[in-house]
């Protein structure tokens, strides 16, 4: 049986200052490669030893499956479609400067809906291609998958296999290093088993 693993990256340098990230390639910080190390030993304390990952191509997500992975020498590969959501115009600004600048569109975000300008990824869209990438992998790996993804996309891909509204906040978001476990359901689809799971506490932001 399958269980699939849900991994969050560690923190970066605009996680730890509050700016959003979405496509933008940034490196993990010394805290993120830090939390990886945890989320690390987090994991295989509960994963099958021939357990297969799968990262986004974004560095901060790669690296972070790479710390998991160690020196274990489980399969690791990349996929595109687990890369996080693009923002657009958004990318690199902080809370405050998306308040400023786009008050409409920040108002919507936070009460859990989109904003509505060019350059902004959809969570239909967003969800569609994690899930794509997620069913593939799945009918590839016998046994425990693990994904290294991101704040927006990794929450986007578990409402989706869930079956659980795209927006409002139904599903809290994963912390930096965080992971969530979800299993087959005997009704078909998914089952949310473990959510959050040793998420360092910095009080980092998505």
């Amino acid at each position: 049986m399958t269980r699939l693993f849900v991994v969050r990256h560690g923190q970066t340098d605009w996680n730890a200052a509050g700016r959003l990230q979405g496509s933008s390639d940034i490196p993990l910080n010394d805290t993120g490669r830090g939390q990886a190390r945890a989320a690390a030993a987090s994991l295989w304390r509960v994963l099958e030893p021939d357990a297969v990952f799968v990262s986004s191509t974004l560095v901060r997500a790669a690296e972070t499956a790479r710390i998991i992975v160690g020196e274990r020498g489980a399969p690791l590969h990349q996929d595109a479609r687990l890369g996080e959501r693009r923002y657009g115009p958004w990318e690199g600004l902080l809370a405050h400067e998306r308040a400023e600048q786009f008050p409409d569109d920040d108002a919507a975000w936070k009460a859990g809906f989109e904003p509505d300008f060019d350059g902004y990824e959809s969570h239909v869209t967003v969800a569609a291609r994690g899930t794509a990438a997620v069913h593939e992998w799945v009918a590839r790996v016998p046994g425990d998958l693990v994904v290294v993804a991101h704040g927006s996309s990794g929450r986007m891909l578990m409402l989706s296999l869930l079956g659980l509204a795209l927006e409002g906040r139904t599903l809290g978001n994963l912390e930096n290093a965080a992971w969530s476990r979800l299993v087959p359901s005997p009704a078909g689809g998914w089952s949310l088993e473990r959510h959050n799971v040793g998420a360092p506490a910095v009080g980092v932001r998505p």
